[in-house]
């Protein structure tokens, strides 16, 4: 017990009995350092952890006094019992050290075109609410682990940028030479779009003998190599050439989730190899409706005339998971850019990549 009388600290001594007991009943105990309430002289978990204090220093010592070493008077507890608290004290140490790790809640609510995922359920519900959303749109998950392993975005970047490339497109009859981009899907393999090779009507298709036949390059880190192409989709807008480039390429993954963090990257206005960052805003979204449209998704992210044919890399593992396709906007406005899915050009790849 303690009380603070003029800034003085009273340590009063502890009723426990002892031997020396008076004529009207027990004595109290002689003042030692049991008797003073543990402030500065209590070796505690923290000074172990934090190294002040060793646990080797702590034991053995009786259980009467609070300090280390011997008690200078006879213990009330048996020695017996001293290895229980030393097994306690070491459990709890171990606990501490070997805590596991709290699985998070999320709550996604199902919105047209994916899910948008919420960290608590005010938030969820809030955004219900606000939206006119029914509350049968809610599902509750548990939110995944983050790899310990996970790389970090700037790595991610270095890894991907060398596979990807600038395309240089020559219109020898108009006089005119379009860039796009372009990355790396197989050895001496690149994909892009089918109108970075050369412009065409949607709506209408193509001569693919034009495409076949036309003078294109690829430019990489400033070097510029002949490349033919050998496939296209004028229905998709998507193109595969071959040229003489040794790079690795990149993985393509099809799981896509609304609100995942992407990178692009690209050849935005000539300049080779630009990155930009954002997120995935929504899936299957319709643009053209000619026979064989694709649905595609929208991203969030800088895109500029010269992104075409550039991939969308998932920032958590790197793998390419769409195609920097279009533009949706009006003159002078940006932000709505649409990318090919994935899926497209798994399917594009299986069918022209082993082609002669």
């Amino acid at each position: 017990m303690l009380n603070y009388t003029g800034m003085k600290i009273l340590a009063y001594r502890t009723t426990t009995p002892f031997e020396n007991r008076g004529p009207g009943g027990p004595a109290l105990s002689t003042p030692t350092q049991k008797s003073v309430i543990p402030t500065n002289n209590v070796p505690t978990i923290q000074d172990i952890l934090d190294g002040t204090t060793k646990i080797e220093d702590v034991y053995p010592h009786t259980r009467g006094n609070w300090a280390p070493g011997k008690d200078v008077d006879k213990n009330y507890r048996d020695k017996g019992e001293d290895y229980k608290r030393k097994e306690r004290d070491l459990s709890i140490l171990n606990k501490l050290f070997n805590a596991k790790e709290k699985i998070m809640e999320q709550w996604k609510v199902k919105v047209n075109g994916g899910a948008i995922t919420f960290g608590s359920l005010p938030l969820a519900q809030k955004y219900m609410r606000d939206n006119g959303i029914p509350f049968n749109y809610l599902t509750r998950t548990h939110a995944q682990k983050k790899p310990q392993l996970q790389k970090e975005r700037a790595e991610v970047i270095a890894e991907s940028i060398n596979s990807c490339v600038m395309i240089e497109s020559v219109d020898v009859k108009d006089g005119v030479m379009e860039s796009g981009s372009a990355f790396c899907v197989s050895p001496n393999h690149f994909l892009t779009c089918a109108h970075v090779i050369k412009k065409y009507d949607k709506n209408t298709g193509q001569n693919l003998f034009e495409f076949y036949n036309a003078t294109v390059n690829i430019v990489h880190n400033g070097r510029r190599l002949p490349a033919k192409v050998k496939a296209v989709n004028t229905r998709w807008d998507i193109a595969l050439i071959v040229a003489d480039l040794d790079v690795e390429p990149l993985k393509i993954d099809t799981s896509v989730s609304v609100g995942e963090d992407i990178i692009a990257v690209g050849s935005p206005h000539g300049y080779e190899n630009n990155v930009s960052t954002g997120t995935v805003g929504s899936l299957d979204r319709e643009i053209y409706s000619y026979p064989g449209a694709p649905e595609y998704m929208f991203v969030d992210l800088s895109v500029f005339p010269g992104n075409s044919g550039g991939p969308i890399i998932k920032e958590s593992n790197g793998a390419v998971i769409g195609l920097v396709t279009l533009i949706i906007a009006a003159a002078g406005e940006s932000g709505l850019n649409a990318a090919l899915p994935s899926q497209y050009i798994e399917n594009f790849l299986k069918e022209n990549l082993e082609a002669n």
